[in-house]
């Protein structure tokens, strides 16, 4: 699911490019940018947590 985000969001990625480069189909890719979008703070918040770590472990 964050990946999708990311893909969408920070790469510019259409959800086409984001079906052929992780192998999902349309529905999953739409699916999860749906629930991205009713879930954006929730999900952005998780995505900035992760990239904190791993900026920390380095």
């Amino acid at each position: 699911m964050q990946t999708v985000a990311i893909a969408s969001q920070k790469w510019g990625m259409s959800p086409s490019q984001i079906t052929n480069e992780y192998e999902l189909t349309e529905a999953q890719v739409r699916e999860a940018l749906s629930f991205y979008a009713v879930n954006k703070g929730q999900i952005d918040a998780a995505i900035a947590s992760e990239q904190s770590l791993e900026i920390a472990n380095g």
